[in-house]
């Protein structure tokens, strides 16, 4: 059984808000963007959570399941991880894709707007039931795809992917000596460098195919963090509190700016502070950031943050439908300073509402009853 590092649980929490504030201020209500823009660009850059996301889970799979694939992958053990992940994601991704189906047919009865096209065609459609929503061939050139009905859903694309190489990429990483971990991650840096520079030049517009490069290769910065964080050497030298301090002010100074001529290099340098502040926050201890990230409200917000990132964009869409329904204008057209932070605000609190509610009533119950019955009998 695998010790919970409750830490990283809220930090998974937070960085799905941070995803939330970046959808919300620059594709909904534009006026947030341009209001926050006066203060920082740490929400303009919001997106790069999505790669601490990968990396992060790159650390947490290799902690749960190091046990499992650090001697042989054999179709049993593969089965049974494989089935584990799929009923974590796919249910809740089913239940608000229906969601968004609904709300196409709400259009054809109120809104003088065509449904089922564009983004929402039934095409589209056909590849996001199958978790195919990253895999369109006619994107040109393989960068930019219009097939997410659910917008943030294709990282879980292609995460699924990966996922299905995950244990042999674990397999062949564990064996490796501390110098080649070293090499590996330099490598892999360098990896992720040259796929922003000579893809679209910053790691936002990385989705579609060459997004399975992206979640792969930052999967194997958080494998070899985990490593390191096993052996546990660093604790000899260095001060926990002390890392994450220096991880956080790293972030902080790379989030803080927009670099639009050195865009490549700016997406980039954040992915090593990534992997720093979850290599010093992965030791539970007595530090104010650790107690703070182990009280029962941020790990509640831990635990429901795949409901905040996969619900968020629904009610997006759901919210200017309704708002073009009643007042018959742009949500947010003519809003003050004063109305814009407080639509930003209360839009958060009912992403938390309802998320808490989806992950209680759909994504716990539907995983539970996969893995009870129908999987159990595999």
């Amino acid at each position: 059984m695998y010790k919970h590092i409750k830490p990283l649980t809220s930090l998974r929490g937070i960085a799905a808000l941070f995803v939330v504030i970046h959808h919300f201020s620059y594709y909904t209500l534009p006026k947030t963007g341009s209001t926050l823009l006066a203060y920082s660009d740490f929400f303009r850059n919001g997106y790069l959570w999505v790669d601490f996301f990968f990396i992060l889970s790159g650390f947490i799979m290799t902690h749960v399941y190091v046990g499992d694939f650090s001697l042989k992958v054999n179709s049993s053990n593969y089965r049974s991880y494989l089935l584990s992940r799929f009923a974590r994601i796919y249910p809740l991704h089913i239940f608000i894709l229906s969601l968004f189906v609904g709300l196409e047919i709400i259009k054809i009865f109120l809104l003088p707007t065509s449904a089922f096209t564009g983004k929402f065609n039934l095409t589209a459609l056909f590849a996001n039931v199958f978790l195919l929503q990253a895999f369109d061939l006619n994107c040109p050139p393989l960068f930019w795809c219009d097939t997410y009905w659910n917008e943030p859903a294709w990282s879980i694309s292609v995460e699924f992917v990966i996922y299905c190489i995950f244990p042999f990429l674990l397999f062949f990483l564990l064996r490796n000596s501390p110098k080649k971990d070293l090499i590996i991650y330099s490598f892999t840096l360098f990896s992720i460098l040259l796929l922003i520079a000579f893809s679209r030049g910053n790691l936002d517009s990385i989705i579609g195919i060459p997004s399975i490069a992206r979640c792969g290769l930052e999967c194997v910065l958080g494998i070899i963090t985990y490593k390191v964080y096993h052996r546990g050497n660093y604790k000899k030298y260095f001060n926990l509190n002390l890392l994450a301090i220096i991880a956080i002010t790293w972030i902080i100074l790379i989030m803080n700016y927009y670099w639009s001529y050195w865009r490549s290099l700016h997406d980039w340098l954040v992915l090593p502070a990534f992997c720093l502040l979850i290599l010093a926050l992965s030791v539970n201890n007595n530090g104010v950031i650790s107690k703070f990230l182990s009280s029962r409200l941020m790990l509640y917000l831990g635990t429901i943050s795949y409901s905040i990132y996969m619900i968020h964009w629904f009610l997006q869409e759901l919210l200017k439908i309704f708002w073009f329904y009643e007042f018959h204008k742009a949500f947010g057209k003519g809003f003050t300073e004063y109305e814009i932070l407080t639509s930003l605000g209360a839009f958060l609190m009912i992403v938390l509402l309802t998320a808490s509610l989806t992950y209680r009533f759909v994504e716990v119950p539907a995983r539970n009853y996969l893995k009870s019955t129908i999987f159990a009998k595999q």
